[in-house]
């Protein structure tokens, strides 16, 4: 008896299932004025499977919560406009956002700010991208 190999492929116009877009692990906000690094965490986050938003300032921030619903915080400290502490504090306050601080201050007064303002994690930059991927799987996500 012979034997015949059997192939399946998905219908014409159906993304097979490697190629299909997974659902995203969150909707992240991340808020760091620094082009680059802005771009850079983008990238790595959606990489990631995370749905992200950027803004480079706080008042950008407020204009994304505006439109959108948030599961994560991921912030820089020192904004041209107003600090990540306070933009954490508030947005705990309202939706109970959870957040992670992503900053250059590296005193042990910073990491009490942080958590004071509801910080989660405070993660001194540069940051590895298996760092950021740990802090948030922490987070449950």
């Amino acid at each position: 008896m012979k034997k015949t190999a059997v192939t399946t492929r998905p219908p014409v116009g159906e993304k097979s299932p490697s190629k299909a877009k997974k659902t995203p692990r969150a909707r992240l906000l991340l808020v760091e004025d620094n082009d680059s690094t802005r771009g850079t965490l983008q990238k790595l986050l959606v990489d990631l499977n995370f749905d992200v938003s950027a803004a480079s300032t706080v008042a950008g921030a407020w204009a994304l919560v505006a439109d959108s619903k948030f599961d994560v915080l991921l912030s820089d400290i020192g904004l041209p406009d107003g600090d990540g502490f306070l933009l954490m504090r508030e947005l705990k306050d309202r939706y109970g956002m959870s957040g992670i601080a992503l900053t250059g201050y590296a005193l042990e007064d910073d990491f009490k700010l942080s958590k004071e303002a509801g910080f989660s994690i405070h993660l001194i930059k540069p940051i590895r991208a298996s760092v950021l991927d740990e802090a948030l799987e922490s987070l449950g996500i």
